[in-house]
């Protein structure tokens, strides 16, 4: 794996679904069904209809509870709660990015479209809570989520991050532009998800993985040797 210096990072900003976990454990998948059965419950609609309007609120608001509130009034706690009641039984414990966590200089924070009980319940199965004391998840963006700017500027007010000196890491493409466009250097968390793949154009994505724990493994021996 080639080698990669970010020697100035002090701030490491990491997406929690399907970036700190593989995707491969399809715990979205979950998610997406809760969120289509929270509509059809609300709306009193078929599963059909449920999973258009599902879909047609995330492309027009960025998220389907985005779109919720709007439309509907919404409660996003009682949304959160509900939509995040998953088995996550199936999230193994990554000995090697604790292992590489905890090599790596600097502040580590996550920052999620999700909740903060959602990303505690899913970092005790990875095994990497130690790594997080800070969450900025979707209701101290104030229910804006990424890829809004506005988000980010409260993230970077929130804990005085240097865009400069950050390093983003996520698995939507679209996530990351607005942190390059603030200076922020990105990491793109590649998967096989139809609609997380860059579209080829994205100059904004400055570095790509699928194995996360492997590319901060060798960062951080970079950093060990200088080179």
């Amino acid at each position: 794996m080639p080698q990669v210096d970010l020697s100035h990072v002090e701030f490491w900003i990491f997406d929690l679904d399907n970036t700190l976990y593989p995707a491969q454990c399809r715990l979205f998948d979950q998610v997406e069904r809760r969120i289509g059965l929270y509509i059809e419950q609300l709306l009193d609609l078929d599963r059909e209809a449920a999973r258009a309007l599902q879909k047609q609120y995330f492309r027009e608001h960025t998220t389907t509870l985005k779109g919720l509130m709007v439309n509907h009034g919404v409660d996003p706690g009682h949304f959160l709660d509900f939509v995040h009641r998953i088995d996550v039984s199936g999230v193994a414990a990554d000995t090697a990015l604790d292992r590489a966590l905890d090599a790596l200089p600097g502040k580590k924070l996550i920052y999620t479209n999700g909740s903060v009980a959602h990303a505690q319940n899913v970092m005790e199965k990875v095994g990497i809570t130690r790594h997080f004391p800070e969450i900025f998840d979707i209701a101290a963006g104030n229910y804006d989520p990424k890829p809004s700017a506005a988000s980010f500027d409260r993230l970077i007010e929130t804990f005085g991050i240097a865009p400069e000196r950050a390093a983003f890491l996520d698995d939507m493409p679209r996530n990351l532009k607005p942190a390059a466009d603030l200076g922020m250097t990105t990491v793109l968390i590649s998967t096989h998800s139809e609609w997380a793949q860059p579209a080829g154009d994205e100059d904004y994505i400055h570095h790509t993985t699928d194995k996360l724990a492997d590319w901060l493994a060798a960062l951080n021996t970079t950093k060990k040797t200088g080179s």
